[in-house]
């Protein structure tokens, strides 16, 4: 029992893992925080033509890029990622190519670690493109090389050099466990 309370209590875990909120524009759930001023992410389903249910619970995380712009919300941890450490965490993620009429390219994810909040310190991990409609679960390994980082940064971003409207969904973002490194 100490043995798994020491556990606990070490864990990077995320609060409101879920994304769980009132459905809808401009909003994020509590105790997320959005990072681009004028740019901020929508809790769904139901908002711009968005209607996949949730992988967990009752609401999920819409991001959006742009052609000037892309949007990225924070958390601190209850515990910071450590430099040499690595640490797994699983995420759903999906995309919508009805998003608000116009928005329905695919993106990617990328997960930040920073030293302040909405500072994007070191880039810990790509999901590369997220081509499927339907929810489709990533194991996120992060590995921190620079520093520590007690705030964890989700990013929407664009696979392709050249910019665009796209969006991805995220839901059911959760610590796995510390894992040892393989560098």
């Amino acid at each position: 029992m100490i043995c798994w309370l020491t556990l606990l209590a070490n864990a990077q875990t995320i609060r409101n893992p879920s994304f769980e909120g009132t459905p809808g524009t401009s909003t994020v759930p509590v105790h997320w925080l959005p990072c681009q001023l004028g740019s901020t992410p929508d809790i769904q389903p139901g908002y711009w033509l968005v209607t996949l249910p949730p992988s967990d619970g009752k609401s999920y995380l819409s991001l959006v890029c742009r052609y000037d712009s892309w949007e990225a919300c924070q958390q601190q941890l209850s515990q910071p990622l450590l430099m040499g450490k690595c640490y797994q965490y699983t995420i759903d993620l999906a995309y919508s190519p009805n998003f608000a009429g116009s928005f329905g390219a695919v993106a990617q994810l990328r997960v930040w670690g920073g030293t302040k909040s909405c500072k994007q310190s070191e880039l810990l991990w790509e999901s590369g493109p997220v081509k499927k409609t339907a929810w489709q679960r990533y194991l996120v390994e992060l590995a921190p090389q620079k520093a520590n980082y007690p705030f964890i940064i989700l990013e929407v971003y664009y696979v392709k050099a050249t910019r665009y409207e796209g969006n991805l969904l995220l839901d059911n973002f959760r610590f796995k466990q510390e894992v040892p490194c393989q560098f």
